[in-house]
């Protein structure tokens, strides 16, 4: 009689351990889920070139996932500046090209809102959720102004304003166009996109905002990328409405797709037999990347800056979401909302837990058929 229930436990034990392994999987996939109401933007291309950071576009970026920033934060808010970011991604970084086009005014910031309230400056963002939860603390805010100006925000006590404070945290330049400016980023990344350049992918929730001035009060506008879940754009801390994208999960990226159509591989499998005069058709490769003559990285000399990290850790926490009012607007979507025509295909989440679950309730059924 012992034998017989330790021969039950041996077999109840493993039932029991996929049982619980399977419901902290199911429970892994719910919370990864959790950035997607957003919708997918695309794949960012992986590339092995050196990008230098100095708001000057290069060729690198040609390949890059364009996505259009010309929606606003809600229904009750209007759009100023709008424009578009480029993204390819490196082994470690994200690299984000802003260029913005202001039909009004271009203000010169102001070094009080700089020091103390920098949204209220022309100025660009890009709001980080490597882990896609829905909890604001997992987000890292990055801005750059037009006078390249950085800052980084978080809501779990990171507010660095100017270059002196921000450091080596991301890489940034601005450089004003006679229709408005342009911003570039590097930004680091803990986790996510590690191993991109190996073919590894990986999905972050993103956000994108542009800041447009409207007065010298710092009064503004505010453009976003679209959101599905929200018919417009997300607010800017409302990360349940983020999209995301996928970085390196179209391969090698721009370096290398250039050479698969140089010489198809089944081109000699399809070609007649009895065509041997034909004229090749295929073109050298001589469409070669320009490599600008870029200087070296620069980084905007702000090297003086008064301790305001506590009145700005607030001030920023009103900015980043006023007015909060709108979080949860009416969905509506404007007849002439659409998402962007150049989304791509993104990876989805397996379920993997529920295959788990059917393995071990089919033993356990069987134990106890088996007793009886």
């Amino acid at each position: 009689m012992k034998t017989n229930r330790n021969k039950s436990f041996l077999i109840i034990l493993p039932v029991a351990l996929a049982l619980c392994m399977a419901m902290v999987l199911l429970t892994g996939q719910i919370n990864a889920l959790a950035h997607k109401d957003g919708g997918c933007l695309g794949d960012v291309p992986a590339t092995s070139k050196t990008i230098i950071i100095d708001a000057i576009k290069e060729s690198v970026y040609d390949e890059g996932l364009k996505v259009e920033i010309m929606y606003p934060k809600s229904e009750e808010q209007s759009v100023g500046a709008t424009g578009l970011a480029t993204l390819v991604c490196t082994d470690g970084c994200l690299y984000v090209f802003f260029e913005v086009t202001d039909e009004g005014f271009i203000y010169e910031p102001n070094p009080d809102f700089q020091n103390s309230s920098p949204w209220k400056t022309e100025s660009c963002e890009v709001f980080i959720n490597e882990k896609n939860s829905s909890s604001e603390t997992d987000v890292v805010q990055y801005r750059i102004d037009c006078a390249g100006w950085p800052c980084v925000y978080t809501k779990t006590g990171t507010a660095n304003y100017g270059s002196s404070k921000v450091g080596s945290a991301f890489g940034y330049a601005a450089s004003l166009t006679p229709t408005g400016y342009k911003a570039e980023f590097r930004i680091p990344l803990k986790t996510a996109g590690k191993d991109v350049l190996s073919g590894t992918s990986s999905e972050i929730g993103i956000h994108f905002q542009i800041n447009d001035v409207k007065d010298e009060e710092g009064n503004l506008n505010w453009a976003t990328e679209y959101s599905a879940k929200t018919g417009s754009g997300a607010d800017s801390w409302q990360v349940d409405a983020y999209p995301y994208v996928t970085l390196g999960a179209s391969g090698a990226g721009p370096e290398d797709t250039e050479e698969p159509t140089a010489e198809p591989t089944d081109a000699p499998t399809e070609a007649p037999a009895d065509e041997p005069s034909a004229t090749p058709e295929t073109t050298s490769g001589e469409e070669t990347a320009g490599i600008p003559t870029n200087g070296p990285e620069t980084v905007e000399p702000e090297t003086s800056e008064p301790e305001t990290a506590g009145p700005a850790d607030a001030g920023e926490t009103d900015a980043a979401g006023e007015p909060d009012a709108t979080e949860e607007p009416p969905v509506q979507t404007p007849d002439s909302v659409d998402p962007p025509a150049e989304k791509k295909g993104c990876g989805t989440v397996a379920g993997g837990a529920a295959a788990m679950l059917l393995p071990a309730a089919a033993a356990f059924a069987a134990l106890k058929k088996k007793r009886k």
